[in-house]
């Protein structure tokens, strides 16, 4: 009977060894809306840029065992890039930057900043390494694609964020032990 409990406790030992801990802390299902603003690239060439004022982020969900409520700022700004293919509508762009976001569990205030990408072609994407959402650009618009570009836009997304790694901790901040 010895021998057996040795031998799985080597077992076990040499199995979770090579295991990675797991740093899953939480997941929600976040709606995200507000009013974005395009600049034009000066002279028609090169990037336009964007931003986000006066976004929300709303989610649902839990965040290492604790409830996420309510709703807080989402800000932003980056650039983009035009996709204008022949015949087609004047919104469709590709564009990246950061965004800066608050939200609130029942542990404590969260406050994010993450690298984003969102595609508008009709309904795009808007993604961060927390953040896969559907992305769409509705009216009020201001301009009109024809006689004057759009430069600002209603925003709604929709979809989940997941955290894979632990939320609080930037990895680049913490001490690693000397070699």
């Amino acid at each position: 009977m010895r021998r057996v409990l040795l031998f799985f406790g080597v077992v076990a030992t040499t199995v979770l060894g090579f295991v990675p801990p797991a740093h899953a802390v939480g997941g929600a299902a976040c709606v995200l809306g507000g009013t974005i603003s395009f600049t034009e690239p000066f002279g028609s060439t090169g990037p336009g840029t964007w931003e986000i004022n006066q976004g929300q982020i709303d989610c649902d969900g839990a965040l290492n065992g604790f409830r996420i409520f309510g709703s807080g700022p989402y800000t932003g700004r980056g650039t983009y890039t035009t996709l204008l293919p022949a015949g087609g509508p004047c919104l469709q762009r590709v564009g990246t930057g950061m965004v800066d976001y608050t939200f609130q569990s029942g542990a404590m205030i969260f406050h994010k900043q993450e690298k984003q990408q969102f595609i508008v072609a009709g309904i795009g994407k808007l993604t961060t390494p927390s953040i896969r959402a559907t992305l769409q650009l509705a009216p009020p618009y201001n301009g009109d694609c024809l006689t004057k570009p759009v430069t600002r836009a209603t925003f709604a997304a929709e979809g989940a964020m997941v955290w894979t790694a632990p939320f609080f901790l930037d990895p680049s901040s913490v001490e690693r032990p000397a070699s």
